[in-house]
């Protein structure tokens, strides 16, 4: 008798360790589950936030201009109002996105640009529309509209020169 009962605890013992360790492993299993779905949880919340968030800032008409760098940003201001001016039928004699950032700025950085052109008063009008209207969000800081006599339409008007210092403000993203 008391052999068989050696045998039996002999048998037992194993079988309830090994028990013991599966309850164990699926104790972690359940508490790793349970912390991968919070994580999804939250990555669901964050991504719903981040959709929201994209929705309302596409519903603003203007918005500052992004990019990974301000370099990055600066050559997007630069093409933009490259692209104005085009549109508008203007000749670019300068446009020069170069210089000191405004340290004025309270909220958003603001990158200043320069643009020089040539056209006649629809083509001043229009980039000015454009500037007002566009995507981006740009603040005309200086304008100046002047009669070019050095150049002269086949037309007999004089072309006008228009400058128009503008500052952009911008996210790095």
């Amino acid at each position: 008798m008391a052999s068989l009962l050696v045998i039996a605890v002999a048998v037992a013992l194993p079988g309830a360790r090994r028990w013991s360790e599966r309850e164990t492993l699926i104790g972690t299993r359940r508490e790793e589950l349970a912390r991968w779905r919070g994580v999804a949880a939250a990555e669901s919340l964050l991504s719903a936030g981040v959709d929201a968030r994209s929705m309302r800032m596409s519903s603003f008409a203007q918005r500052p201009l992004g990019a990974p760098s301000t370099a990055l940003v600066s050559a997007s201001l630069q093409s933009l109002l490259q692209r104005y001016a085009d549109e508008s039928q203007l000749t670019v004699s300068e446009l020069n996105v170069a210089g000191e950032q405004d340290s004025l700025a309270t909220t958003l950085p603001m990158l200043p640009a320069t643009l020089v052109a040539l056209g006649d008063i629809y083509s001043v009008a229009d980039l000015l529309t454009r500037i007002q209207g566009g995507s981006a969000l740009l603040d005309v800081r200086a304008l100046t509209v002047q009669v070019n006599p050095a150049r002269a339409s086949t037309g007999g008007g004089e072309l006008l020169q228009v400058t128009v210092l503008v500052h952009a403000p911008y996210v790095i993203e």
